[in-house]
C-alpha cells in the first residue's frame, strides 16, 4: 500500500523491526555531494562511542556476574548474612 502525503510517496518499510536505525552526523562543512549522488557523512567520535555502548548493552545479560559469584561463594562458605529488617527492592 502506497500513500502520498504532501507530494511525498510513502511506502511501507520491509525488514526486521529489531534493527536500530543507523545514526550519522553531517560534517561541520555540511553534507557533501551535488544532490544527485550519494552524500558523504562524517561520524563523530562521540557517535562512534555511543554506537559501541549500544552494541555492548545489547550483548549484555544485565546481570552483575561478579556480584553473583561473590554471593554464591559467601553462601557456600556459610558467610552470607541476610538483614531481615531490610526490605527487598522487588516488593
Amino acid at each position: 500500500m502506497n500513500m502520498k502525503i504532501n507530494g511525498v510517496d510513502v511506502r511501507p518499510t520491509t525488514g526486521s523491526a529489531s534493527v536500530a536505525p543507523s545514526r550519522a552526523k553531517a560534517s561541520e562543512a555540511g553534507v557533501q555531494g551535488n544532490g544527485n549522488g550519494p552524500r558523504e557523512f562524517e561520524v563523530s567520535q562521540t557517535a562512534r562511542q555511543l554506537a559501541d555502548l549500544e552494541r555492548r548493552v545489547a550483548l549484555s545479560s544485565g546481570i552483575n556476574e561478579a556480584k553473583v559469584e561473590a554471593i554464591r561463594l559467601a553462601i557456600e562458605r556459610g558467610e552470607y548474612q541476610i538483614d531481615t529488617k531490610k526490605r527487598s527492592p522487588i516488593s
